[in-house]
């Protein structure tokens, strides 16, 4: 029995012509595509202040650099990808862990603001499979105690918050674009921040410090000054031209995975013992991952052996960053939210190669679980 994946990349004809049309150039580095494909973000991020790197994570670290988190604090959820954590140990930070919600895997903004010191210095939220955290609760925190905010946006491109799109609201914010997300540039990711000083920051530190726009006005095109050590982080045109091939098709996937999701919702209703994710009112996921509630492991095992028993793949994504030996030092005390989420949930299938009757299949058994 040919198994239903959980996860599959989508790569779209035009992105692979794409891909093969710059390979035959003789410019494959950052170059046009790049700022094109920047460009083109732009209405699906709600903001003109778009970088584009080599991947999500290297986004997290000119982010995390932008706040200036070295030596402070940073407070974070354990419930996510080490992705989203690991660089706050790398650029010197020190993590500080707050509870979730277990009804919706979000953050919770009332044990942030239980956990901020004089050392806190940015918090980390992340949109859970592409569901959106309460931005108007957290971004007031922030603003309350001159925070700043960093979303962790990597799983919902095309997800909206009070109409607007995730990436209008916060002073950091970034993206994904890797192999499974809706749209892939194989890999890569974006950064978009609040205001215009950080994106020129931001900017010189994806290439050793350096703008290469601004150095080609200099005496000569090799003559220009480097203020700030940076990193290699940024795009090339090979990625980029992928992505302008994916992003036309983006409008039908997320409205394919949102029917998918409305189909999910109501079969979990029929269940006893299932439920799905809360999802606030303000807010539109992109549905990346849908994420069932069990009620306890042993019930999620036994759904899991009941999906794969029936050829579908499921699984739980990601498990709490707390638990590993990496982030031991960090600040932890009782997170019966994170605790509660993490022992129910399981992903199952939903985008582009799920059919209409592999989606009747998987409601029939959760509708009767």
């Amino acid at each position: 029995m040919k198994k239903i994946p959980l996860f599959l990349p989508f790569m779209s004809k035009e992105a692979v012509k794409n891909a093969s049309a710059v390979l035959q150039t003789p410019w494959i580095g950052e170059g046009p595509k790049v700022k094109e494909f920047e460009k083109k973000l732009v209405p699906w991020v709600g903001s003109n202040n778009v970088l584009t790197v080599n991947n999500a994570t290297s986004a997290i670290h000119i982010a995390l650099r932008l706040a200036n988190v070295r030596g402070g604090e940073v407070i974070s959820t354990p419930m996510t990808c080490t992705a989203t954590n690991e660089p706050i140990i790398n650029e010197g930070g020190h993590i500080v862990w707050a509870d979730i919600n277990p009804n919706s895997g979000s953050i919770d903004p009332a044990d942030i603001e239980k956990k901020i010191t004089k050392k806190t210095k940015a918090i980390m939220i992340v949109h859970w499979g592409g569901n959106p955290c309460d931005l108007t609760k957290i971004n007031s925190i922030g603003k309350k105690y001159g925070i700043k905010i960093i979303e962790d946006a990597a799983q919902a491109l095309g997800s909206t918050y009070k109409s607007k799109p995730i990436g209008s609201y916060s002073d950091y914010v970034f993206f994904s674009f890797q192999a499974i997300k809706i749209i892939n540039t194989v890999d890569g990711g974006a950064l978009i921040t609040r205001n215009k000083s950080d994106w020129w920051k931001g900017k010189e530190l994806r290439w050793y410090g350096i703008d290469r726009d601004k150095r080609k006005v200099q005496d000569t095109y090799w003559d220009y000054p480097i203020k700030v050590a940076g990193y290699k982080f940024h795009m090339n045109d090979v990625t980029a031209a992928i992505g302008l091939g994916q992003l036309p098709y983006l409008d039908g996937l997320l409205k394919q995975r949102r029917e998918q999701a409305a189909i999910y919702r109501n079969a979990i209703n029929e269940s006893k013992t299932l439920k799905t994710v809360e999802v606030l009112s303000e807010a539109k996921p992109n549905w990346w991952m849908f994420t069932v509630l069990c009620g306890s492991k042993e019930s999620r095992l036994k759904l899991w052996k009941k999906l794969s028993e029936n050829g579908i793949d499921s699984g739980e994504a990601h498990i709490r960053n707390d638990l590993y030996p990496v982030f031991k030092n960090s600040k932890r005390d009782k997170l019966d939210g994170v605790t509660k989420f993490n022992n129910e949930k399981l992903c199952i299938p939903i985008g582009y190669w799920v059919t209409k009757s592999d989606v009747r299949k998987i409601s029939d058994i959760l509708a009767s679980f």
